[in-house]
């Protein structure tokens, strides 16, 4: 990105004005995730330099997702597929990637026993394995496992990683690690303003039914979330209100449509939490 101190009065502005000149796109929310130092040859011989990348979260509103006039949109689980804690048979993203780094260190003859076991436990407590706890803010820390322990497969655009209870195939698209570190910092910022702050306002249209709008919540904390539970605890919240419309669905009944009331939003926090054990919604 290219940052000029005289038109830009601070790299927010730099940012934004640069995404929509390259992509037709203008950012609503936009914050700092990532902050890294990257070496690198300087302009004369055998002079060092560093570089600094700086990776920002921006949200788009969703009326403009369509209007985008270079590249294509691609969903941050392909990507980081570990982060994805939908079942969809056999076992999920982050069940699968954490048994294969598990593997990984115990058929390495180059790890000591205590460091074997240090990295196992690690590998254990960020993947949420073995009835450990998993903590989605943890993104960062899972991104670091993969790359330092992850397989490195000759497919130029892919990594696999293969289910051998399921008989699956997980397959990942690969990114430049440093940009691969600054989605999952992205991700785990956005996770983590999703518990305190109503940021649901920003990922939905205006006008949503409660599916939609349960989706995006997944799509971003990565499991599947109760419906019954999840309806009960939005319409609890006091943030939405129904429009007294219908979508007609293929297939279904039709769906009633709802929007978010600003003040019950300015009222209230919209904190999405999910209880490990039982997959119930906790309001904070």
């Amino acid at each position: 990105m290219a940052f000029d101190p005289g038109a830009h009065k601070c790299l927010d502005r730099g940012v934004r004005d640069w995404l929509l000149e390259n992509t037709g796109l203008e950012l609503g929310r936009l914050e700092q995730v990532h902050t890294a130092r990257r070496s690198g040859a300087g302009g004369g011989i055998g002079e060092p330099c560093s570089a600094l990348s700086i990776g920002f979260l921006g949200l788009v509103p969703p009326q403009q997702r369509t209007s985008v006039t270079q590249g294509t949109w691609r969903r941050c689980l392909d990507f980081m597929p570990w982060e994805d804690r939908r079942r969809r048979g056999g076992l999920t993203g982050h069940e699968r990637v954490g048994q294969l780094l598990l593997d990984r260190l115990q058929s390495s003859t180059l790890v000591g026993e205590h460091a074997l076991e240090r990295q196992s436990r690690r590998v254990r407590t960020a993947f949420g394995l073995d009835s450990t706890a998993w903590e989605e803010t943890s993104t960062l820390e899972r991104c670091d496992l993969v790359h330092k322990l992850g397989p490195h497969l000759s497919e130029p655009n892919s990594v696999a990683y293969v289910d051998g209870l399921a008989g699956e195939t997980l397959t990942s698209v690969r990114m430049v690690p440093d940009h691969l570190q600054i989605l999952a910092a992205a991700l785990g910022r956005l996770r983590a303003r999703l518990r305190v702050r109503p940021i649901a306002v920003d990922l939905v249209p205006p006008v949503f039914t409660l599916l939609d709008l349960q989706r995006s919540a997944e799509a971003i904390l990565g499991p599947s979330l109760h419906k019954q539970n999840f309806r009960r605890y939005v319409e609890g919240a006091g943030v939405i209100e129904a429009t007294g419309t219908m979508r007609q669905q293929t297939g279904g009944r039709p769906a009633q449509l709802f929007r978010f009331r600003r003040e019950g939003v300015s009222e209230r926090r919209l904190a999405v939490r999910r209880h490990a054990a039982t997959g119930t919604l906790q309001r904070a």
